[in-house]
């Protein structure tokens, strides 16, 4: 073998050997991303199970039972009596009992 040929094998073999350890870096790489990617898809899941638990408890709080419930048991509210209405002016005066209207209203 010549000296030359000798050099082209030696070179070639060194960029061979280059190429593959650049694979193999880059495989390790794309492995570190892939499991930095699966636990950010994992807590993605978590924190939208938290935001639908976190909408449902909104939502039965905010529900007609649950205000009339708290209203009437924690705050002492009732619903006013025929005679127990103030008005500003006589034009804005219902000519229907008001409460009624809205509490039949709230559970139809």
């Amino acid at each position: 073998m010549t000296t030359n040929r000798k050099k082209y094998i030696l070179s070639f073999c060194v960029i061979v050997g280059l190429i593959l350890i650049l694979i193999v870096v880059f495989k390790a790489h794309a492995a570190k991303l892939q499991t930095e990617n699966n636990q950010l898809i994992s807590e993605n899941l978590e924190s939208k199970g938290e935001v639908d638990t976190i909408k449902l408890k909104i939502k039965a709080a905010n529900s007609i039972e649950n205000v009339e419930k708290v209203a009437s048991n924690r705050l002492g509210m009732v619903y006013p009596k025929e005679g127990e209405f103030v008005y500003l002016s006589k034009e804005k005066r219902p000519k229907e009992n008001l409460a009624l209207k809205i509490r039949s209203n709230a559970f139809n």
